[in-house]
């Protein structure tokens, strides 16, 4: 009987040996951390001994990519209110570029209304203000400015008509 429990040890053996590039590591760990990391496997739908292995890879990662390993909950804090900043900021800019603002520059316009053609200082200024970037530049700086003045109950609008000073301004 001792032949054939032999025998069958070694094919078991044979069938669950590893890769030639494969080493057997040995982790010794508190009972509860094995539990803990037993469940975690489990809930990632994983072995314990590759749950073990993705976790350690991941930690190299981290440590490999100059970040502390283990960081403080005011630092953790701290970064992350710093990357909130960041993020405000950059929607903040997205959101000024999708507004349609355009920086307007004379040097621009200038480029724009001169032609081969000599033109007066008065014409070459009717054509900048026809343009459509200064038109709508123009509109929207008014627009802002009058509803400013509206929510101050300095101007009132009335349909029809248009704006003009409250009364008693």
């Amino acid at each position: 009987m001792s032949d054939k429990y032999d025998e069958g040890r070694q094919a078991s053996q044979e069938w669950a040996r590893l890769g030639e590039d494969t080493e057997r590591a040995e982790v010794y760990c508190h009972e509860d951390h094995k539990t803990e990391w037993k469940k975690e496997a489990k809930h990632e739908g994983q072995s314990l001994s590759r749950y073990l292995y993705d976790l350690v890879q991941e930690a190299r990662a981290y440590r490999e990519g100059g970040l502390p390993l283990i960081a403080s909950k005011d630092e953790r804090v701290e970064e992350l209110q710093s990357r909130i900043e960041e993020l405000q900021d950059e929607l903040s800019r997205a959101q000024e570029e999708q507004s349609g603002r355009t920086r307007i520059t004379v040097d621009d316009l200038t480029e724009e209304v001169l032609t081969d053609q000599y033109q007066t200082l008065d014409e070459l200024l009717e054509d900048v203000k026809a343009t459509e970037d200064v038109s709508d530049h123009l509109r929207r700086c008014l627009e802002e400015r009058l509803y400013s003045l509206a929510e101050d109950k300095k101007v009132e609008f009335q349909r029809g008509h248009g704006w003009r000073f409250a009364e008693g301004e």
